[in-house]
């Protein structure tokens, strides 16, 4: 089976897409900032939860649920 006519056809529909894609760059622009924006509200909130986490994880080891230092 010869794979080139895939290969080629698979290399269209990518071009077609990024093509289509710069063509429009607000739209990426766009959702890339949205993307920024969750990202660093994630950031935030585990910087904000990590000593809560951190107590969890100690309780959790004296247990014997967590394998501890």
């Amino acid at each position: 089976m010869k794979f080139l006519p895939i290969f080629v056809l698979i290399l269209l529909v990518v071009a077609t897409i990024f093509g289509s894609a710069e063509a429009k760059p607000g739209w990426l622009k766009k959702q890339l900032k949205s993307v920024e924006k969750s990202v660093r509200r994630v950031r935030d909130r585990a910087q904000e939860n990590l000593p809560l986490v951190a107590g969890y994880v100690g309780v959790a080891a004296q247990a014997g649920l967590v394998p501890g230092k």
